[in-house]
């Protein structure tokens, strides 16, 4: 019986030429590129399947109608299993990254790893440069092994070489690639530029008042000069504390406001929370209070990870309070009603609380502007302070951010 072999590939030409080199001689080679040829393919006993660099899912029952095993080159390194790895890899602060060739299951990137090929990636690489040299990486990896893929029984798993935790979908790429907010610090803007955009691609986007805007690269603005930003550090940050105690400001409480001179100091924790603890420490050693809103929602920290949430124990061990940042995008509703609204902040705080072990009294809003939030302006909602309405005289002020957390404060004189 003729062997066979089904490569499921979208490459042309000499790429495609030099893919099937290895096969040459050893199986008629079938070559398709579409889920459309996929469902033509009738296989025997003596056919085998190899898919390279091909997003085309092979369906469950082709993959038990095969004697042979079929296997799949994926285009990243074990720990970047799923879609979008080289976004994902660049995102992550990965020191190097590969090709993985593993056995295929059924599910997505989750059958044995019987090769691995890796390479370091440099400080300059974007998505575009993981991908390509990825591809490579794995043609090296088909070029090594060659008719040997084609045997009856798989090649054997490599040993205590297992896939990441973290398979990511493209709905996961999609978040990453949005801009929460306009008030994200420059380093993570430039971060996700590299990683999701870079020079290839156009998927970072914005949201802004109902209305979905995608990054425009071609324009460029001028330079801006560096003396402006200089007190957004963490020694300005300490010196605004300074000054303000030395006006005779209080630090005060959201239940604790008075007619005094004094300041409610706040951050919104949107990104890190290691960050965050930097601010409480400086904060503590300057003897200023402050309160940290956090989100239960956030997709960029999670509060049932124990590291994050001693460091939350942390900040509230500093003398800090712990409230909630209620995130409006977390939800399918458009227009809050007071009930449903108070009924979802109250299962919020209960969340939140559980994972504290401690009491919260107060709650900010996340992304307001993607509901009505903004119109509930009574100074408590479902029993929590609410830091949205702003006393009469009160001056606004907004404190430097030198982390990945937006900081504000309101002062009254």
């Amino acid at each position: 019986m003729t062997r066979t072999l089904i490569l499921l590939t979208p490459l042309t030409g000499e790429a495609l030429d030099r893919l099937m080199c290895p096969f040459r001689g050893h199986a008629r080679i079938e070559v398709v590129a579409t889920s459309e040829d996929l469902r033509r393919v009738e296989p025997d006993a003596a056919t085998s399947l190899i898919s390279f660099g091909s997003g085309v899912i092979v369906p469950a029952a082709l993959l038990e109608r095969l004697k042979r095993p079929a296997y799949n080159m994926h285009p990243a390194s074990p720990e970047f299993p799923g879609r979008d790895p080289h976004h994902h890899a660049i995102y992550r602060g990965a020191s190097s990254y590969g090709a993985t060739l593993h056995i295929m299951m059924a599910k997505v990137d989750e059958g044995p790893i019987v090769a691995v090929e890796r390479f370091p990636i440099s400080t300059q690489a974007t998505p575009a440069d993981l991908l390509c040299l990825a591809n490579e990486a794995g043609m090296r990896l088909i070029e090594q092994i060659g008719a040997r893929l084609l045997a009856t029984e798989p090649l054997p798993p490599l040993a205590g070489v297992t896939w990441g935790s973290v398979k990511t979908s493209r709905a996961d790429f999609t978040a990453s690639a949005h801009i929460p907010s306009l008030l994200v610090s420059e380093a993570e803007m430039a971060h996700r530029y590299r990683a999701f955009d870079g020079s290839t691609y156009d998927n970072l986007t914005l949201e802004l008042h109902g209305h979905l805007f995608r990054i425009d690269k071609r324009t460029s603005l001028p330079q801006r000069n560096a003396a402006e930003f200089a007190d957004f550090t963490e020694e300005g940050f300490r010196s605004l504390i300074r000054q303000l105690k030395s006006s005779g400001y209080r630090f005060a409480r959201y239940r604790d406001l008075g007619d005094d001179r004094h300041v409610i100091w706040r951050h919104d924790v949107d990104f890190s929370m290691h960050r965050a603890v930097a601010l409480g420490q400086i904060e503590a050693e300057e003897a200023a209070f402050a309160t940290y809103f956090v989100n239960p929602r956030s997709v960029f920290y999670n509060l049932l990870e124990p590291e994050i949430m001693a460091l939350v124990r942390r900040i509230a061990g500093l003398g800090h309070e712990i409230g909630l940042h209620f995130d409006a995008g977390a939800f399918a509703v458009t227009r809050w009603g007071e009930v449903d609204l108070v009924a979802a902040v109250n299962r919020e705080r209960q969340l939140l609380e559980l994972a504290l072990g401690s009491p919260v009294r107060s709650i900010s809003w996340h992304n307001p502007d993607l509901t009505n939030l903004l119109e509930f302006e009574a100074d408590e909602i479902g029993g929590l302070a609410n830091a949205l309405p702003a006393d009469t005289g009160a001056i606004m002020y907004i404190a430097p951010i030198p982390t990945a957390t937006g900081a504000s404060s309101r002062c009254r004189r």
